[in-house]
């Protein structure tokens, strides 16, 4: 049974979107196989995946496992593809069977089921938004970064049993409420401050003009 899966990947500060197809035939020797230019990270998302979906609860299939990455000619980086592949193989070997036709799927998965904080959730939000789909499920320690984008739910969940049993509506989850992205930068706090660097004034004033307008900052260290 093959299943497809709506993410993203990011290229700069702005996001495409990669579609994830699992196929799962009902014969072949057992195989687990991501095609798709995968990174490192992306490969090791067949270990993540397998022990996030045995321990969920459910049946991790015995038989060949095909993941592609499309499109085929854009590099996959990072594991934010684990919780499309898990889901994408939960479809396909018939253990769920949720519309996800206007959702969007991005975060990393632990080892038990959980999701971890993923880079990349701003853009994706975006995406979502631009590509008019009306879901996006993303890890909830992201929640307050996605949910500043307007135009789309955005659906935090804690781990993948959680988003099963949303789907087979033994459970529901809420929409998270939107932010308002001038009461987010009020509760940052940044780990250093350029009142702790003693002189350096000529390349504290250009990092500071360089960060009002948005520009990239190149920095050489000369050693003496």
């Amino acid at each position: 049974m093959l299943a497809k899966i709506t993410s993203g990947a990011t290229v700069g500060l702005n996001a495409t979107l990669v579609e994830v197809e699992v196929d799962i035939p009902n014969e072949g020797l057992p195989a687990f196989n991501i095609v798709g230019l995968p990174d490192k990270a992306v490969e090791e998302a067949k270990e993540r995946v397998r022990s996030a979906i045995k321990n969920t609860g459910a049946d991790f299939p015995t038989t060949r496992i095909t993941v592609n990455l499309a499109p085929a000619d854009l590099p996959k980086v990072g594991p934010s593809y684990d919780l499309p592949i898990a889901l994408g193989i939960l479809i396909a070997s018939g253990q769920i069977a949720p519309d996800v036709s206007n959702s969007l799927f991005f975060g990393e998965l632990s080892l038990d089921g959980s999701l971890r904080h993923t880079n990349g959730i701003l853009p994706m939000a975006y995406l979502a938004k631009e590509k008019k789909y009306q879901r996006i499920f993303i890890p909830k320690v992201n929640d307050e970064e996605a949910s500043v984008v307007s135009g789309t739910k955005v659906y935090s969940i804690e781990s993948l049993l959680q988003l099963v049993r949303f789907f087979n509506k033994t459970i529901e989850i809420a929409p998270s409420a939107k932010v308002n992205i001038a009461d987010l930068l009020k509760t940052a706090e940044a780990e250093f401050d350029f009142s702790e660097i003693i002189g350096q004034e000529h390349a504290k004033r250009a990092m500071e003009i360089a960060a009002s307008g948005g520009h990239n900052i190149f920095t050489a260290w000369a050693v003496r």
